[in-house]
């Protein structure tokens, strides 16, 4: 009867077991997994032996039989564990094949499956050349490149052929297998269909040109600035508009508050956007390069750039410097009609002619901006007056 005193051991109040299949016991002073590793100390022990002795066949039998249900529950372990891997690679969303030192494939995984349209019975056993059906696989095998330096390639792109034969755009790791010994015994890929990658770097590579179009194209000046004021990108029609040498210049020498001719309305725009979160058609002046003023309207809005996390402007900035000009002239013109007016309107009340010309004096003045108590009209003599009246 087994009486173990050994209250951590497994076999501990265990009046009938076999002792030694359990792994890490307490006969000895080292608790061994294995019982290859402890038949030495099995063999001394009298419970082992009393168990050897009352068996029908004999010593030697049932210690060959103890090996052989070793052996077994040594097999089960291995195949429960490889099919515990093989369930995980199943179930991994990126393909994976690994191949024998002769390259032919020894397991191709589901993902592998529906990247390539090969079912996993057809490709296994096949050449991974056959069934990736690439020009690099004879001259550039990723694979191939792997053992030959002795280290494993990440991220390497290239195109495969599937059964149907359309061009499937993939990204692979490789790595090579190594027995104990250090010989090639294999090699293992993992591969990813990176189509839809790919469709979305074009999307985002054509709607760049079209921005980076319209941004050059542009009659107006498109910028991006930060708080700080620092000017982060501005367009050519921005830099011709400015009248600066060119665009590298005007980058690294001026910030956006050197561009206002007045410099609180750099700090009134940022208050109206920041509390707005855009502006519209917001008129400023602004002085150029060679100091000469521009009136312009901004149309701009605030935002946070998501890869830094800064507060950013950009918008568009239009030269309205002409249009201001002609309406200034239009307004002088409205001026100068009313002037007009008001002398013909005189003319026909059959006022004085010395109240005419006041009249018209005073609003000659106004247009000119000249106050009327600094000039003093001559009298003219009645006599002048009523010969001038009468022609």
């Amino acid at each position: 009867c087994l009486d173990c005193s050994k209250v951590l051991c497994p076999a501990h109040g265990k009046a009938s077991i076999e002792c030694w299949l359990i792994p890490k016991t307490h006969c000895t002073d080292d608790a061994k997994d294995d019982f290859f590793q402890k038949i030495s100390s099995c063999i001394t022990c009298n419970y082992f032996r009393k168990q050897g002795e009352l068996h029908p066949q004999g010593w030697n039998y049932f210690l060959s039989e103890q090996i052989r249900q070793y052996n077994i529950k040594a097999l089960e372990d291995i195949y429960q564990k490889e099919e515990s891997f093989v369930e995980i690679l199943d179930r991994i969303p990126d393909g994976l094949f690994t191949t024998d030192e002769e390259w032919r494939i020894t397991y191709f995984n589901p993902a592998a499956e529906k990247i390539t349209g090969f079912s996993a019975d057809d490709a296994v056993g096949m050449y991974c050349k056959d069934v990736f059906k690439n020009s690099i696989c004879e001259s550039d095998c990723a694979l191939k490149h792997a053992i030959a330096e002795g280290r494993d390639i990440h991220n390497r792109e290239y195109e495969i052929t599937n059964i149907e034969g359309k061009q499937i755009p993939i990204i692979c790791s490789t790595s090579p297998f190594r027995d104990a010994a250090g010989r090639v015994t294999g090699g293992l890929e993992i591969f990813k269909d990176i189509s839809e990658l790919k469709r979305l770097q074009e999307e985002v590579a054509k709607r760049e040109k079209k921005y980076r179009r319209i941004f050059e194209g542009s009659h107006d000046m498109i910028y991006t600035t930060n708080q700080k004021g620092q000017i982060l990108d501005i367009n050519q029609a921005g830099v011709e508009m400015l009248n600066f040498p060119s665009k590298e210049e005007m980058l690294k020498t001026v910030s956006a508050e050197k561009l206002y001719r007045h410099a609180l309305d750099r700090d009134r725009f940022l208050a109206a956007i920041n509390r707005r979160g855009q502006v519209k058609d917001y008129e400023v002046e602004f002085q150029k390069h060679d100091g000469a003023a521009m009136h312009a309207l901004i149309s701009s809005r605030r935002y946070q750039n998501p890869e830094t996390g800064d507060v950013e402007y950009e918008g568009i900035i239009k030269d309205i410097t002409h249009r201001k000009r002609t309406e200034e002239a239009l307004q002088q013109r409205n001026r100068e009609l009313s002037i007009l007016n008001s002398i013909a309107v005189a003319l026909n009340h059959n006022m004085p002619l010395n109240l005419i010309l006041q009249e018209a004096l005073k609003n000659v003045l106004k247009v000119l901006a000249v106050s009327y108590t600094h000039l003093t009209l001559p009298t003219i003599p009645f006599e002048c007056r009523s010969r001038w009246w009468r022609g």
